[in-house]
């Protein structure tokens, strides 16, 4: 991400003593595709582990406590923060989470609208091999 200043954070959050971190972890796009090929598929987990180091740090850091520390995110980020909180790990790192039009039942996900678009970054539910490692990551099941 490139960084940039929103007035709405600056004003409603960090001038009231917030602090706003940006986890760029692996499955995004920041560092080029072998960062975002480091998270797909059956490697999905590896998105979610990185969330929950960085919450550790912050909160073992000082910088934050759990009571202060939320993890908001949409799309493929309400998959992530669908995941994050319904994990026992993650459920005690977080005082608040916000999942805006995530992606949560993994297995029917690819007949809902774009989601056939998906399958080559998550994978396809109806075939076994690949619902095994998606089942792993589906906040529903």
């Amino acid at each position: 991400m490139i960084p940039h200043y929103s007035g709405g954070v600056g004003a409603g959050w960090l001038e009231r003593g917030g602090i706003k971190v940006i986890a760029n972890i692996r499955g995004g796009g920041e560092y080029g595709p072998s960062w975002h090929k480091a998270a797909l598929r059956e490697k999905r987990h590896k998105c979610f582990e990185d969330v929950n180091a960085i919450a550790q740090a912050l909160i073992r850091s000082g910088v934050t406590s759990y009571e202060n520390l939320a993890l908001i995110g949409g799309s493929n980020g309400g998959l992530l923060v669908g995941n994050v909180i319904t994990r026992s790990t993650g459920a005690k790192l977080f005082g608040a989470a916000v999942c805006q039009v995530p992606l949560l039942d993994m297995k029917r996900y690819s007949h809902l609208l774009a989601g056939a678009s998906w399958m080559a970054e998550y994978g396809n539910p109806d075939i076994p091999e690949d619902w095994k490692f998606l089942r792993s990551f589906s906040p529903y099941h």
